[in-house]
């Protein structure tokens, strides 16, 4: 009988356990909303940045690059011209 006790308290405690925790989460999951117009502009931020960085290293490669006619010759090999692809006679 004593255990059938200690098994009905066992159920209560995680039961009780699980609504502390939910109510929690609920709690914290109320308060990341509040944070999303924070996050928004991270990204943001964090996207600009991005764009820069790609940004300056093309204009390093089309400005510095010692190299940059060569890129140059070989994009234009593969450029799309109807006359290199099929020569007219």
């Amino acid at each position: 009988m004593t255990q059938m006790i200690g098994l009905i308290g066992e159920a209560e405690r995680r039961e009780r356990i699980a609504k502390s925790f939910g109510k929690a989460l609920l709690e914290c999951l109320l308060e990341a909303v509040e944070l999303i117009p924070f996050a928004c502009v991270a990204l943001r931020c964090l996207g600009l940045c991005l764009f820069v960085c790609l940004a300056g290293v093309a204009v390093y490669h089309l400005v510095f690059d010692p190299n940059a006619v060569e890129v140059a010759s070989r994009l234009d090999l593969l450029s799309i011209d109807p006359d290199k692809w099929f020569p007219r006679s």
